[in-house]
C-alpha cells in the first residue's frame, strides 16, 4: 500500500530535475528504503505509541542505518507525520465524503448517513494491505499524552473529526459542542476498536465468520452507533431516577437538545413504576 503512495517521490524528482542528476536505479532504491522505514514505523507507532516507539528499533526493522533514517525523515515527529501522510488519501476521503454529503443534502442528511460514510471508509481502510496496522496507529496516537503526538493529531487527524462534529450539530442544532464532540468520541472509539479487534471477536464467537460477515458487521455497527448518538444527544439529564428526567426519550436535557427524526430507530420509553 505504501509503495504506491511513494510514487510521488518519482514525480517530484522529475519536477525538480533530481532525476537528471540521480540514476533511476538509485531513485528506486531510495524509494524502497523510505517505504521500508514507513512500514516499520507504522508497526512500531501502532504497537508502542509515539513515546514508546524507538527510532533505533525502526531503523533496525527497516534494515537501514539510524543515520539514513534521520537523513530521510529527521525527527520522530517528522517520521510520524510522514507515516500519516502516506495514508492521506483515506484521511482526505473521510472529510470530503462528509462535506459532499452535507452540501448535496443540506438540512436533510441524517445521523445514519454520517455513520454509514464513517463506517464504509473504516472498513475499506482495514481491508487494505497495511490498513489495520494504520488504524491501530491512529488508535494509539490520538490519545498519546505527549505534546508532539498531540500536535500531529491536531495537524493531520482532526480535520475530518471536526467536520463530523459540525454535521452532528446540524442534525441536533440545540446540542452543545461538547455533547456533539463526546458523541464523535464514542463513534470513533467503538469503530476503531471493532476494526482492530476482529481476531478477538472470532475467538469469542467460537465460530468462523459468516460468508457475508462484512455486510452484517457494517449494518450492526450502523444500528449500534446511530442509536448511541441519539441516546447521547437527545437528552443530557441522565436516566430515570437520577435527575427525575428520562434522558433517552427526547426530553430537554442539559443542552435543551431534542432529537429530530434522523434515523428511523425508535427508542422505547422505559416503563414507569408505580410508587409503593
Amino acid at each position: 500500500m505504501l509503495v504506491g503512495k511513494l510514487a510521488d517521490v518519482d514525480r517530484a524528482a522529475r519536477f525538480e530535475g533530481w532525476e537528471s542528476r540521480t540514476p533511476r536505479r538509485s531513485i528506486k532504491k531510495i524509494m524502497q528504503r523510505k517505504n521500508a522505514i514507513l512500514v516499520a514505523a507504522n508497526h512500531h507507532f501502532a504497537h508502542h505509541g509515539f513515546r514508546g516507539a524507538s527510532l533505533r528499533d525502526i531503523a533496525r526493522d527497516a534494515e537501514v542505518s539510524l543515520t539514513l533514517l534521520n537523513h530521510h525523515f529527521g525527527s520522530k515527529f517528522q517520521l510520524l507525520s510522514a507515516v500519516i501522510d502516506a495514508h492521506r488519501a483515506m484521511l482526505d476521503e473521510r472529510a470530503s465524503a462528509l462535506l459532499a454529503l452535507m452540501s448535496s443534502r443540506p438540512g436533510k442528511f441524517t445521523v445514519r448517513d454520517l455513520v454509514q460514510v464513517w463506517i464504509r471508509i473504516g472498513f475499506e481502510t482495514a481491508a487494505e494491505a497495511d490498513g489495520e496496522q494504520f488504524l491501530r496507529l491512529m488508535a494509539r496516537v490520538i490519545d498519546d499524552p505527549s505534546e508532539e503526538a498531540a500536535q500531529v493529531v491536531r495537524e493531520k487527524l482532526d480535520d475530518a473529526a471536526l467536520v463530523f462534529i459540525d454535521a452532528l450539530q446540524q442534525c441536533y442544532p440545540t446540542a452543545s459542542r461538547h455533547a456533539a464532540a463526546s458523541a464523535y468520541i464514542y463513534v470513533s472509539a467503538a469503530l476503531l476498536k471493532f476494526l482492530v479487534g476482529s481476531k478477538r471477536l472470532f475467538r469469542l464467537a467460537k465460530a468462523s465468520p459468516p460468508v457475508d460477515a462484512v455486510a452484517e458487521d457494517q449494518a450492526r455497527l450502523t444500528r449500534f452507533l446511530v442509536a448511541g448518538i441519539e441516546a447521547a444527544l437527545q437528552g443530557h439529564d441522565g436516566l430515570d431516577g437520577v435527575n427525575g428526567v428520562d434522558g433517552l426519550n427526547g426530553l430537554d436535557g442539559a443542552d435543551g437538545a431534542t432529537a429530530p427524526a434522523t434515523s428511523g430507530i425508535a427508542l422505547e420509553r422505559p416503563a414507569k413504576r408505580n410508587p409503593g
